[in-house]
């Protein structure tokens, strides 16, 4: 039965969204996504492949606090 204000649908919750969040970006950090950044070229004067990786990481401490912070309440 649906309470009043619930959806339907699959939905992943607290816990299990921060360990699959944390499996997505273990995923990104392997080689074959990390060798599409090794280019020749530069962003604002840094190479793209730190300015990649550490873009990357922004994102990764970003959705992981917004991940654990819902899964607090």
């Amino acid at each position: 039965m649906i309470l009043r204000g619930q959806r339907k649908g699959w939905r992943l919750g607290g816990e299990a969204a921060v360990k699959a969040w944390i499996l997505l970006f273990l995923a990104i950090f392997s080689w074959p996504f990390l060798g599409v950044l090794d280019l020749p070229t530069t962003f604002l004067g840094v190479p793209s492949f730190p300015a990649g990786v550490f873009l990357f990481w922004a994102v990764l401490v970003y959705v992981l606090s917004a991940a654990s912070r819902r899964a607090g309440e």
